[in-house]
């Protein structure tokens, strides 16, 4: 019997900006080689610029840097609160209830104490110098004029879409704003034949782009009228009044026919998800190869962070 299990490689997660962009202006390339000397990291190497973001967020979201301490603190939360009551839960303790209270007051002390070290392994995580040197290579692109795919929230501390990022990216001046010389524009085409063009959008991608957000209220609604249809069943029955399963019947069609839309709505919905994720690897394979990938749209970004694919 034949192995039918997918074998084609899979596509390396998408970097805000490749290797080969990196490396395309001289003078932008020389700037990135000085910060990576710095942390001794080569940030041209995408491979080694991977096993470094991957290693910040698994410190960060995998929560390397605060489960000991988490862990500690929370053990001792509930020592402090087990004495605080013990004398209520065995009557013969309540003699020592003085020493009971001065225990449950060390083990609360001992679990701020736990909870500031967390928190403060948790900062020394976010400050870690890799990560601080790649926000700076990431300022440097963009000062360039490169367009950066995305940015992580994790890489800035970001809780949210909409929140102000706790380590945003640096502030750095374009190339030549000191003499006032015009910046150079940002490279928009390839530059020659061997050059790899990204991927152009599917219209099935754009379309799931402008309804992702959207839907979700077809199963609300459908139960809401099935309920109303029903209601008017009871009171055609109660009050013998023949044409209120007129509302029943109304009420069911209608609940079928907004469940029916939802569904078709929620499989649309599907194939462009599916078609969004094969873009998402048709990018990445892109800049792998040495394209310049366009920025992506916010839809995107979020189906990236859901994938786990950001890198």
């Amino acid at each position: 019997m034949s192995d039918s299990r997918d074998t084609s490689p899979v596509a390396p997660p998408l970097l805000p900006v490749g290797g080969a962009e990196l490396r395309r202006d001289p003078a932008l390339h020389e700037a990135v080689r000085r910060v990576g000397q710095r942390v001794g990291v080569d940030f041209t190497d995408d491979e080694k610029v991977r096993e470094e973001l991957r290693r910040g967020r698994d410190a960060l979201a995998g929560g390397s840097a605060t489960t000991g301490p988490g862990c500690l603190a929370f053990l001792l939360l509930i020592v402090a609160a087990g004495l605080a009551v013990a004398d209520q839960i065995s009557p013969p303790l309540t003699a020592h209830r003085p020493a009971l209270l001065a225990g449950a007051g060390v083990c609360a002390v001992l679990a701020v104490a736990a909870m500031g070290w967390a928190v403060a392994r948790w900062q020394r995580a976010r400050r870690d110098p890799v990560l601080a040197a790649y926000r700076e290579v990431l300022a440097l692109a963009q000062a360039h004029g490169l367009t950066l795919t995305h940015v992580q929230d994790w890489l800035v501390g970001k809780a949210g879409g909409s929140s102000k990022p706790w380590y945003p990216l640096p502030e750095v001046a374009p190339p030549g704003a000191a003499t006032g010389t015009t910046p150079p524009p940002p490279p928009s085409a390839p530059r020659d034949a061997d050059d790899v063009r990204p991927p152009h959008k599917p219209a099935e991608v754009t379309a799931w782009e402008r309804t992702a957000g959207q839907g979700g209220w077809h199963d609300e609604l459908g139960g809401l009228l099935a309920l109303a249809g029903t209601s008017a069943a009871v009171w055609a029955y109660v009050e013998d009044q023949p044409v209120g399963y007129a509302g029943l019947v109304l009420g069911l069609a209608s609940a079928i026919a907004v469940w029916v839309l939802g569904h078709r709505q929620g499989v649309r919905k599907e194939r462009g998800r599916e078609a969004a994720l094969r873009h998402l690897a048709d990018l990445r394979a892109a800049q792998a190869a040495g394209a310049a990938v366009p920025e992506l749209s916010p839809q995107l970004r979020r189906l990236l962070e859901e994938d786990g694919t950001d890198g």
